[in-house]
């Protein structure tokens, strides 16, 4: 008897520190969905509808002037072998040597642009987004593949939706699936039953909260978390304008001087890429 009370009893803890750990890897899940789904499209909205615009003005002034620069030493090489230089060749040979810069500038402008419709979509009010938030956690709970490896494939379906409806901010969806899962409780899988599988499914959770731990510490290494306390400075955000703003003032110069070489070798001038 005294050693059933004993077994029960360590039976009953390591539920109880299971239940703990899968506390934990629902808050992780949730923490770091809500750093991809939510923080990290407003941190890159905040960072390209202000730096990012002011550095596709530079970046444009930057490629005339690249562009220009090497077409005047394409120019003087042709001057210098004797031979009236190709104007036609030499402008497709800049589009291929170029090319790569080309479609930096163009992702750059895409991003620009993306920043601008994202700033103006509806937002969810503060109610709403902790609701998403607290209906998302829930149904991490439930549903996720990494909690409920012994999922019916009935329900997986389920899952995908709510992924979809929390990375589209679906807040009626969620609210959906909540009820259906309800509705629907009775068939998820029970709990383990036995000691053994308690504890190989603890030391699983622990995996992969680790990898999980590790995972967002990167996250916050890389832009754009790298930039959110900077971002959220006024000051930060002036100077680095103000910085890109001399930048583009030299790089006009530079613009005006090549240009004035390339009307003395008969060069005409570069276009600006848009």
């Amino acid at each position: 008897m005294e050693r059933q009370l004993h077994i029960s009893r360590e039976f009953a803890e390591l539920q109880e520190r299971l239940r703990a750990l899968r506390t934990e890897m629902v808050k992780l899940i949730a923490d770091r969905d809500h750093l991809l789904r939510t923080v990290k499209p407003n941190l890159e909205a905040k960072y390209y509808a202000t730096i990012g615009k002011e550095q596709q003005r530079l970046s444009l002034l930057r490629n005339d002037v690249l562009r220009l620069r090497r077409k005047i030493e394409l120019m003087r090489a042709s001057l210098n072998r004797g031979e009236k230089p190709d104007l036609e060749l030499i402008e497709e040979r800049l589009d291929e040597e170029l090319q790569q810069w080309v479609e930096e500038l163009r992702e750059l402008a895409r991003r620009v642009e993306w920043a601008v419709d994202y700033n103006r979509l509806p937002r969810l009010s503060a109610e709403e987004s902790r609701e998403l938030r607290r209906l998302y956690r829930e149904l991490v709970r439930k549903l996720h593949p990494d909690l409920n490896e012994t999922l019916p494939d009935n329900f997986k379906y389920l899952w995908d939706r709510v992924l979809t409806a929390y990375r589209n901010g679906d807040l009626e969806e969620l609210r959906t699936l909540s009820l259906i899962l309800f509705e629907r409780r009775e068939e998820l899988p029970p709990e383990h039953s036995t000691m053994e599988q308690l504890a190989a499914d603890m030391k699983k959770l622990e995996q992969k909260i680790k990898k999980l731990l590790e995972e967002m510490s990167k996250m916050q290494e890389q832009f754009p978390f790298s930039y959110q306390e900077k971002l959220a400075d006024p000051a930060w955000i002036a100077a680095q304008k103000e910085n890109i703003e001399k930048q583009i003032a030299e790089m006009e110069r530079h613009r005006q001087t090549y240009q004035s070489i390339l009307a003395e070798l008969g060069g005409g001038e570069a276009s600006t890429v848009h």
